[in-house]
């Protein structure tokens, strides 16, 4: 557990060892809210579907058009 200091921007820095430990990256969003207990709560948000899909036809040996028409050809086999 560290301390924080709000700045006079009101901003707060996260301590390394928190950083590390949740694998905090510069940029990354989070969301802040107050529990019950009158207690500030932060949680790092963790990537949608989509932003952990894109880029994803990076890896592949194929492209996106050659992958479709596998696809579409493998179909027109099971109907058969």
């Amino acid at each position: 557990m560290g301390t924080v200091v709000v700045t006079r921007n009101y901003q707060i820095t996260i301590s390394k060892d928190i950083r590390e430990q949740l694998d905090i990256s510069i940029g990354e969003k989070m969301i802040s809210n107050i529990d019950e207990n009158g207690e500030i709560k932060i949680k790092k948000i963790n990537k949608s579907p989509v932003e952990a899909a894109f880029g994803m036809w990076k890896r592949m040996k194929i492209t996106g058009k050659e992958y479709e028409d596998k696809i579409r050809k493998e179909w027109g086999e099971r109907d058969v």
